[in-house]
């Protein structure tokens, strides 16, 4: 009995100096999470699979994982609360040779870019007396997309500013699709004079073209007087973007959006700017999740900006955060120099009728 004890500690020493020997690089780590945006409090999964290439298998295998403090976590998962960051340890082991997949389903409310981090490995050795860590710097990414919220008032405004669109498309009429022709009434340009027509008639008669343009509109969305510590405040100025643009394309209106906004991870540009139409609102959303309270430029530049690169008959829907004062002075100004349908959205005030 005795020579069967000192075997098997002898072999337990033999084992634990192999496994103080591991080398870290036979441990290979894949951090992954399975979508790249979604909408504020749909779950989804972060994955970890460790893979031990050695022979030798692992029986305390520990991973740190960093998540956002915003997370909404499993009930009953143990964590800790670390720079305002929740610190995940995940503990398992490996046989040899072999793959572990560890998942992990939440979900996020807050809109924005969240990052998920693996800080370390850590493994033990066979006896579990000492802990070998491995440093490791894996980062995923998600955005959580604004939420689509029903403002009082909201909807009926925007209905009557869409009336008021539809009824512009009559007064521009496209001068490429010539539909037919009329008696001339002395109020039409002389350009509109069909002269062929004309002579063969005997009376001037005008071209009748045909109302072929598809309504549209501008968005714009300023965060030129954004606190840049009130994410609350941005988050519902993202959320009335979201809400204009989606109720405009659902009544089938073109949308163009601009911001001034600096969106987080995408390379600088004074005014970001997508097109948006039915079934295509993937990069408005994932723009709006970016979007920080950093300007990079101001409400003037804008609106300067907006006018150039839009279509002569389109509206504008301007979106202003609290304590923005020169709002209804620029756009009374707008109105008046471009005679385009103007519509201001005040969050101070939207957000007091929401109240």
């Amino acid at each position: 009995m005795l020579p069967l004890l000192f075997i098997l500690i002898a072999l337990g020493i033999i084992i634990e100096a192999v496994s103080l020997k591991r080398d870290p690089a036979k441990i290979e780590l894949d951090y992954s999470v399975s979508t790249q945006s979604t909408e504020p409090g749909m779950p989804f999964r972060i994955q970890t699979i460790i893979t031990n290439k050695s022979l030798i298998p692992i029986l305390y295998l520990a991973t740190s994982e960093i998540y956002p403090s915003v997370a909404e976590l499993p009930e009953g998962l143990e964590y800790q609360t670390k720079y305002d960051e929740l610190l995940i340890k995940n503990v398992c082991s490996v046989s040899r040779r072999k793959r572990k997949r560890l998942f992990l389903e939440i979900s996020i409310l807050k809109r924005g870019l969240h990052a998920f981090r693996v800080d370390s490995v850590t493994f033990g050795d066979f006896l579990g007396f000492r802990e070998i860590p491995k440093r490791v710097t894996l980062q995923r990414e998600i955005i959580i997309y604004p939420k689509k919220l029903d403002f009082p008032g909201l909807t009926d405004a925007l209905g009557r500013f869409c009336g008021d669109i539809a009824s512009r498309r009559f007064l521009i009429r496209d001068p490429i699709l010539t539909v037919g022709s009329r008696e001339y009434t002395g109020r039409e340009p002389m350009k509109e004079i069909h002269w062929l027509q004309s002579a063969h008639r005997g009376e001037l008669m005008v071209r009748e073209f045909d109302y072929n343009r598809q309504l549209n509109a501008c968005v714009l969305l300023s965060t030129d007087t954004v606190d840049r510590l009130d994410e609350e405040e941005l988050d519902r100025c993202c959320a009335a973007a979201r809400t204009i643009c989606e109720t405009l394309i659902e009544r089938g209106i073109l949308v163009n959006f601009f911001t001034n906004a600096m969106l987080k991870r995408k390379s600088g540009r004074e005014i970001w700017r997508c097109e948006v139409s039915s079934g295509y609102t993937g990069v408005l959303l994932e723009g709006l999740g970016r979007v920080s309270s950093f300007t990079c430029s101001s409400l003037e530049t804008l609106l300067e900006y907006a006018l150039r690169e839009s279509e002569i008959d389109s509206a504008f829907i301007v979106i202003l955060p609290p304590g923005e004062k020169r709002g209804e002075e620029l756009l009374c100004r707008l109105r008046d120099n471009s005679s385009r349908e103007v519509m201001l959205v005040h969050m101070s005030q939207l957000t007091s009728n929401n109240k």
